[in-house]
């Protein structure tokens, strides 16, 4: 795991079923890998509330992250499972061939969020073709007590987590529900089980050596 985190450059490619999802999983290591030299596309799926807040908010963290920002669906609100599990994968197919990833990050299979699971599945279906390393996170840790699988490696978010927390806090709709300082105490928690100051776990789908 050691290449895809250290490696430099390249494209990174990150799904997330709604605003905010991909900031709580993944935003330290999306950081990290912006700041190395990665070009990093956030795609969000679907925008489920309050339409034009919500993306204004996704845009203001895509920019605190340095990323790219894509929404697979803007004509109108919805859930992921709205969404024909052959059109996600159709919109997921646009968005991968465009961006030609070498790293893909997406919501884990074990996630107990429906929509999350979903866009597991549907991200797995797309990279049929498509050579790339593909990490899973899990982006509701409070609701994933449960889970049967915290992740089988760590990525290392140390000087990273401020970054990680600004872009969690640009959505401002979402902070009632979204705990700043229990993101920080999960980083803080995975950094002492990994040896760092802070880090994020995910699961290592596919990784070529």
């Amino acid at each position: 795991m050691n290449r895809i985190l250290e490696e430099k450059g390249g494209r990174v490619l990150a799904f997330g079923a709604h605003p905010d999802d991909l900031e709580v999983g993944a935003g330290g290591l999306l950081a990290r890998l912006s700041h190395l030299g990665a070009e990093v596309t956030l795609a969000i799926v679907s925008v489920p509330n309050n339409p034009e807040q919500r993306k204004a908010e996704a845009k203001a963290a895509a920019a605190v992250l340095d990323a790219n920002l894509w929404i697979l669906n803007e004509e109108k609100p919805c859930r992921v499972e709205d969404i024909p599990m052959h059109e996600l994968v159709r919109r997921m197919d646009t968005v991968i061939g465009d961006v030609r990833p070498d790293l893909v990050i997406t919501h884990s299979a074990n996630d107990l969020h429906w929509d999350h699971g979903l866009v597991n599945r549907a991200t797995v279906s797309a990279l049929r073709r498509t050579p790339c390393d593909l990490l899973a996170y899990l982006s509701s840790p409070e609701m994933n007590a449960q889970s049967r699988s915290l992740g089988n490696c760590f990525a290392d978010i140390s000087a990273y987590v401020d970054v990680k927390l600004e872009a969690i806090a640009c959505h401002k709709s979402q902070l009632p529900k979204l705990d700043l300082e229990s993101s920080r105490d999960l980083a803080r928690a995975m950094g002492r089980i990994s040896g760092y100051g802070y880090a994020e776990c995910y699961e290592a789908l596919r990784v070529r050596i």
